[in-house]
Parts: C-alpha cells; sequence; structure tokens
C-alpha cells in the first residue's frame, strides 16, 4: 500500500511552525529536602512546543488557560522562545493546570512523580478538555504549519489534526492514554502521520486500525524504543536507549524525543513524504533519544535549556546521533566514554545550581492559592 501523501514544508528552519494542542500547565519540581525550583511551563504539548521554539521553531499553542499567576508564567516561557500567542485564551472561569513533580529519593526505581494536588491544601487544579467552541475559529485563523503536534484525544485536538492533515502539515500524535471515547481516539489515529506513546501507558494500538499511520513508536523506558511503519510493513524495528552512567531526572525524556524527531526530520535535509524510510527515521530518532539522554542528566522536564544554550545542546546532541550512527552500536566505547563526559559537565552545574539555591532560594513550597 502507498503511504499517505504529506505536503512538502520543507524551509529553513526559522521558518517552519509547530501548531500544538493538549496540556499546558504550570510544573514546580519539589526535591527531596522541601525546596522548589521556579515554576515554569509544562504539560507535554507545552514541552514540545517550548523545546522547538528554543531551537529556531515557531510554536503556536492552540488552548484555553485560566486568567490567573500560573498562566502568566505559562504564557512568559512560551513568550521567551517567541510563541505566537494569539490562539491560547484566559478564561476566568478556570484555573490553568499546575503539576507537581515530586523527586524521588535516589534508591527509588522513579526519579519523581506527578500530582495535580497541592501538597499544601490538597487543591487539584487538573486540565479541563471543553475547548470544542475554539475550534472554528482557530481552523479558520491559523497559519499554516510544518507540523501540529497533541497530546490528548480531545474534540479540539482531533479536529485541529484533521484539519492540518487535510492542510498538508506533518500530524503528530502522542497520547498518555487511550480514554474512555474509543471513538474519538480512533479519529485522532486516522487523523495522524506519526503516533508515539509509552508502553508503560498504552500496551499496543492493536485494536485500532493503524493503516493510514505512517510510523508507530512505542518508547520502552531504560530499554529504548521500538518504531514500525504499519502503512507499508508490520516489522518492529528497535533502538536501545543510550548508556547512562547517572541519571538525575528522566522527566520530559519522551518530550526531548518527539522534539527532536521533528526537528531531525526537517532540518536533516529529507523531505517528510519520506518519513518512512529507515535510514531518515533512524537517525531522526537517535537524535531524539541523543537529546532525551542529555535532558535526563538534568533536573526538571527541560532541564536542558536551563543548563547549555540551544546551540550547544543540538551540536551535543548530532555528535552523540552522529558517533551511534557511525559506530552502529549504542554501547560502543567512544559513545559511552562522550555520554560520560557530557554528564559530568551537566552534573557540575547542578552541583552549582544547587548551591546557588540553597543560599537565595532555600525556602518552603508555597501554597497553590499564591497561583
Amino acid at each position: 500500500m502507498k503511504p499517505p501523501s504529506i505536503a512538502n514544508n520543507r524551509m529553513k528552519t526559522g521558518s517552519h511552525r509547530i501548531v500544538g494542542s493538549g496540556l499546558f500547565a504550570l510544573d514546580i519540581v519539589v526535591r527531596t529536602d522541601g525546596m522548589v525550583l521556579p515554576p515554569a511551563l509544562g504539560g507535554s504539548a507545552g514541552n514540545v512546543l517550548s523545546i522547538l521554539g528554543a531551537m529556531g521553531w515557531k510554536p503556536t499553542p492552540v488552548g484555553t488557560l485560566g486568567d490567573d499567576f500560573a498562566a502568566k508564567i505559562v504564557r512568559r516561557d512560551f513568550a521567551k522562545v517567541k510563541a505566537d500567542l494569539r490562539f491560547i485564551q484566559p478564561s476566568a472561569e478556570r484555573d490553568t493546570p499546575v503539576v507537581y513533580q515530586h523527586q524521588m529519593p535516589s534508591q527509588n526505581d522513579r526519579t519523581h512523580r506527578f500530582s495535580f494536588a497541592c501538597p499544601n491544601c490538597g487543591t487539584r487544579r487538573a486540565p479541563h478538555w471543553d475547548e470544542e467552541g475554539l475550534t472554528a475559529a482557530a481552523c479558520s485563523a491559523l497559519p499554516k504549519a510544518s507540523v501540529f503536534f497533541f497530546d490528548r484525544p480531545t474534540l479540539l485536538g482531533v479536529a485541529l489534526a484533521e484539519y492540518h492533515k487535510q492542510s498538508g502539515a506533518l500530524v503528530v500524535f502522542e497520547p498518555s492514554a487511550i480514554g474512555d471515547d474509543q471513538n474519538l481516539f480512533a479519529r485522532a489515529v486516522r487523523s495522524s502521520h506519526i503516533i508515539k506513546y509509552a508502553d508503560d501507558r498504552i500496551s499496543c494500538l492493536a485494536a485500532f486500525d493503524l493503516q493510514s499511520v505512517l510510523v508507530e513508536i512505542q518508547t520502552c523506558g531504560a530499554d529504548g524504543l521500538r518504531f514500525r511503519a504499519p502503512s507499508i510493513a508490520n516489522r518492529w524495528m528497535r533502538l536501545g536507549a543510550y548508556n547512562l552512567p547517572y541519571v538525575q531526572d528522566t522527566a520530559g525524556s519522551g518530550d526531548w524525543c518527539t522534539a527532536g524527531m521533528i526537528f531531525d526530520l526537517f532540518d536533516g535535509g529529507a523531505n517528510p513524504k519520506m518519513i518512512t524510510d529507515h535510514n531518515i527515521l533512524t537517525r531522526a530518532l537517535t537524535f531524539g533519544q541523543a537529546l532525551s539522554t542529555l535532558n535526563c542528566m538534568t533536573e526538571g522536564a527541560r532541564g536542558l535549556l536551563a543548563t547549555w544554550s540551544p546551540s550547544r545542546i543540538i551540536r551535543s546532541a548530532r555528535e552523540l546521533s552522529t558517533l551511534r550512527l557511525n559506530t552502529h552500536c549504542v554501547k560502543s566505547l567512544q559513545l559511552s566514554t562522550r555520554v560520560s563526559e557530557l554528564c559530568l559537565e551537566a552534573l557540575a552545574y547542578d552541583a552549582s545550581q544547587r548551591t546557588t539555591m540553597a543560599r537565595s532560594d532555600a525556602g518552603s513550597l508555597p501554597c497553590c492559592p499564591t497561583f
């Protein structure tokens, strides 16, 4: 079967636009000693769009935030990467989602756990998905995009995905769960070119028709990921994870992998029509895994952006992915040595940041009404 076509949106990197909908939230990292990192933009959609924004793309988030202090921080962080904020509407009738990332002791298998509940008062500021009223206005006014990304099978997200697929954009769907409405999820699948999900959230998508999907990607934690092209073959290909001497925090690792894959597909000279090509897709996913690995050496979902400049991040990830592709082995000595060197650099910066925080911001977690 011939893969579905995607319009050729090749442009210079600075001209690429990614439109996205889904979880835009305020992230608060709570350390084991009670100290907190400065609140920042988060959520899967928020992370993917802002990472690509830092790497030179034009992010365009679509959705609704509260008319509150948390929304101001989310909008501020989007503005830092020159996002187009015309399609984020404020609403006094809802709260901006606030996600508390509780860091776990180092002896734990997991580095963190997430909660929408304030640790002080228990108030939950969870997202609401009743944004279908935005759809018609957004579709008629949105500028042309290279990519549409969504992380939830919502009425708004699916309608925008269908619109962008018809408009020639590459549609990337990264669900965290199938949800209660399987018909809506099936629509989301049919509207997507690339579907990426974690095996600890969704075991498989066998119940859904994937014939219109160009690429299916399943991440497998420490075991790396596997991918296939359902529209032309059913054979899974596996990419192992980079070996890390030390993991600081795995939060946001999947978002970095997605952003890196998208960046490389458009930046590496490949026409997006050819994303089912094994070599092109392997290169893009290897680059995404390198970004994910680098961020695991820092704290927070986008900690890498607080550690290094975007140009250094891209350069380091390109170095790692090129080494891996050239050696054809994730466990090569040269690659492992370079990963260890970069890890030490990131850890040294993190240690200095911890000292600075201990001196200047050692207060306790503020209660959520401040948001």
